[in-house]
């Protein structure tokens, strides 16, 4: 498995579900696919510093650490693409930490 930090802007204004909602089905998501959530992180709501378009103005973000296999991290963001409430993810590889 490899180590992989996601930051994820939620789209809190198209949709009924709460944030904690989202970030759970993401868990799901991420479970679905064989990995799993270390850690979460919740950042806030945060306005855009260039808007392109009145209808997202700022989103909710989220800082997931998750391990998963590299295999089924493109069926993830695959996954991740189909869902209106996510509105923009960046998952980069990071070295996992020592405790």
């Amino acid at each position: 498995m490899r180590h992989y930090e996601g930051l994820f802007i939620l789209d809190t204004v198209a949709t009924t579900e709460s944030v904690d909602d989202i970030i759970k089905a993401i868990g799901k998501l991420i479970d679905k696919a064989g990995g799993k959530v270390l850690g979460e992180q919740k950042l806030d709501r945060r306005g855009f510093a260039r808007i392109a378009d009145k209808k997202h103005s700022g989103g909710f973000y989220v800082s997931l650490v998750f391990d998963m296999e590299p295999e089924a991290l493109g069926e993830f963001k695959s996954t991740l693409g189909k869902r209106s409430d996510v509105f923009r993810a960046q998952i980069t590889l990071s070295a996992p930490t020592t405790a």
